[in-house]
């Protein structure tokens, strides 16, 4: 349903270059990255809402570009800071979504209102964060949309509310519909998803189904030299997956340490802190990204 092929939109150094990806339905994928990797950006080129520089988006086989209102009657979205009319009610909002776009569906609606804790009084202007995002969740959702684009969807939302959310994706990708969503936190990908896709400065890293993380994990290394040099004079010899801070050196690795140890023996090492990786935070950064 959604296909992306060598998509490329260039704002000097930065943007998306080359990035290919599809999501069938039945699917969820997440893209994965930090703040400035071109994850917004690719939802806006599915959108239609930005032209490409050079490559093809698609969506139900159509031009993303030239087709996108046809596009946006069987594909929904929600952005990562809805935008909600400041004097309107939660209720008067989604009334508005269900009159405009039509195709609403009122039960589920009401279902997800009480799943994900959604209040629809007060005025939108008085919302917080997770509150907006909320109300922006249940317009998509309910819109019951072949596709759905999802922008950073848990971002300031609470543990509850996130876990709630992760379930409602499976769900709605388990009914056939094809789940996209953006984030930059590891495990939320991991609960929501069926497949990921890394970027790192607008290129694809890596893409795998979810279930495939548990490979790719790395034990991380803190190692403490005797001196700066030390540690930079070991850094070239190893050459892969590290990351210098003064005498500190961390590594990635994926196997056993023995070759490490050996390694370490030529070295003054003051301190060896070492154990399996589990944040989303070292999992980009063995795969070359810088934490933002």
């Amino acid at each position: 349903m959604i296909r992306c092929d060598s998509l490329t939109k260039e704002y000097g150094e930065d943007g998306i270059f080359d990035l290919s990806f599809q999501v069938s339905g039945g699917q969820a994928l997440g893209i994965l990255g930090p703040a400035g990797a071109g994850k917004s950006l690719t939802l806006r080129v599915l959108l239609g809402l930005i032209r490409l520089d050079a490559g093809e988006a698609k969506m139900f086989g159509m031009d993303c570009w030239s087709r996108r209102h046809q596009i946006m009657k069987r594909a929904a979205c929600c952005p990562a800071v809805p935008a909600l009319e400041p004097n309107a009610t939660g209720e008067g909002y989604i009334r508005f979504i269900a009159r405009y776009h039509g195709g609403f569906n009122p039960d589920k609606a009401r279902k997800l209102t009480q799943r994900l804790d959604i209040s629809l009084t007060g005025l939108c202007r008085g919302m917080n964060l997770e509150q907006r995002k909320k109300l922006g969740l249940l317009a998509a959702l309910s819109l019951d949309r072949e596709a759905v684009l999802l922008d950073e969807p848990m971002n300031g939302m609470g543990p509850l509310a996130r876990n709630a959310l992760a379930d409602v994706i499976r769900e709605e990708q388990q009914a056939g519909r094809a789940i996209l969503m953006t984030s930059h936190v590891l495990d939320e990908v991991r609960r929501a998803c069926t497949h990921i896709a890394i970027i790192r400065k607008g290129r694809l890293v890596v893409s795998q189904p979810v279930d495939a993380l548990s490979l790719t994990r790395q034990k991380v290394y803190h190692i403490t030299f005797s001196t700066p040099e030390q540690a930079a004079s070991f850094a070239g010899e190893w050459e892969t997956a590290v990351e210098l801070i003064g005498a500190r050196a961390l590594v990635a690795i994926p196997a056993s340490p023995q070759v490490l140890i050996r390694t370490l023996a030529r070295y003054t090492v003051l301190d060896l802190v070492g154990g399996r990786e589990e944040t989303e935070e070292n999992f980009l950064r063995f795969h070359g990204d810088e934490i933002v």
